[in-house]
């Protein structure tokens, strides 16, 4: 992977120790992506006048991202990545949904669309549908441009349960749940499916160019590392269903790919740890506290039981989601009771020497950790 964004010194300390995450190799201190997005100063290219161009369109897509991560500041284990999407319901727009767009709120939706699951025998991305012509455009154009540049990410993922209720409704899938348990099976295998068929035809258009693989969550590999269980669904269901009807796709999905990472979306989620930590190949767990909740440092016991369940685990902080944190107190409480080599810390903050500070004082804390008698 090669960037000019990031000195060469610093660029292959952080695929070192990246890849050593993964390997459970990290030594010292934590994983540490830390950026300051807007740190250059300069104007962003101009957007086209709709929502859904300004979506869609892939040279100002390309040249906005091209602005974003040339204007950041990169510090730590941090690289400039491109999550190329259209929104967290591009999947169910692939199987035949529409789409609607809103730039303001970093968001799109699609309406649900099926009525009878007997209409639906076998769900299928047809090569001609527009939303998935869309995105491999913006996928491709980001491969060839980000190629010594950034790395391009695979996609965020919204399948499994979570793509049957944008299709569906949540509503009515939570009654077939009940109802007709085997035909929501029958879709989950569909699911599964598709989902390997979209992680292989997009590995074969970003792996050749030799920048390695990431995704929305940060991190970094030369191997396939994709985030799965995009389930947010999985917080109106108990732990039964969870284990009916989705724990096998989250399994199968980990299985197909080298390194994953489970987005374990807020308190509603916890009920189905237990099971998650029993996959053998899942290697890391996101917590996401949600917005306006305390904070990750108030979390130890979750975060000691992930890491005492064999999974290394990610906190961020991130606008509404922690980015006003005191990161004093946060890196000595994380640092202090967790084992920081299995520890992935992400944030994004709003100058260069907050960033600088972040990860002198973690590798100060961690230094001191190691010498301090037993």
């Amino acid at each position: 992977m090669t960037t000019p964004w990031i000195p060469e010194r610093q660029l292959q300390t952080a695929l070192l120790r990246n890849e050593a995450f993964w390997r459970g190799e990290l030594e010292e201190s934590p994983l540490l992506w830390v950026t300051v997005p807007g740190a250059v100063p300069g104007a962003p290219p101009a957007a086209p006048p709709t929502d859904e161009e300004q979506w869609t369109d892939v040279d100002y897509q390309i040249a906005k991202i091209e602005h974003a991560l040339s204007h950041t500041y990169f510090a730590a284990d941090a690289l400039p990545i491109h999550n190329p999407w259209l929104g967290p319901d591009q999947f169910a727009a692939w199987l035949g949904g529409s789409l609607s767009f809103s730039t303001k709120d970093n968001t799109s939706w699609t309406m649900p669309f099926i009525e009878d699951w007997a209409d639906f025998p076998d769900f299928r991305i047809r090569s001609d549908n527009r939303w998935w012509r869309a995105y491999l455009a913006i996928l491709s154009a980001s491969v060839e441009r980000g190629k010594g540049r950034w790395v391009t990410a695979y996609p965020d993922l919204h399948t499994g349960i979570d793509g049957l209720g944008a299709m569906r409704g949540p509503e009515k899938l939570m009654l077939d749940l009940v109802m007709e348990p085997a035909v929501i099976a029958r879709a989950m295998g569909q699911m599964t499916r598709l989902w390997r068929e979209i992680v292989d035809r997009v590995s074969d258009l970003i792996l050749p160019r030799g920048q390695g693989t990431t995704n929305w969550t940060y991190g970094w590999s030369e191997e396939r590392f994709l985030c799965v269980g995009q389930n947010d669904f999985s917080c109106l269901i108990s732990p039964a269903m969870f284990d009916q009807f989705v724990l096998e796709d989250t399994r199968a999905s980990c299985e197909h790919v080298e390194r994953s990472i489970y987005h374990l979306d807020g308190p509603g989620a916890l009920q189905h740890l237990p099971r998650l930590l029993e996959l053998e190949s899942l290697d890391c767990v996101q917590w996401i506290q949600g917005a306006g909740a305390p904070l990750p440092s108030e979390w130890l016991s979750l975060l000691r039981r992930i890491q005492d369940g064999g999974k290394s685990v990610q906190v961020m902080y991130s606008g509404a989601h922690g980015g006003h944190a005191d990161f004093r107190q946060e890196i000595d409480a994380l640092c202090g009771a967790l084992d920081p080599t299995r520890l992935f810390i992400a944030a994004d903050v709003d100058s260069a020497e907050k960033a600088d500070f972040i990860v002198l004082h973690t590798q100060e804390v961690c230094s001191e950790r190691r010498h301090r008698p037993r």
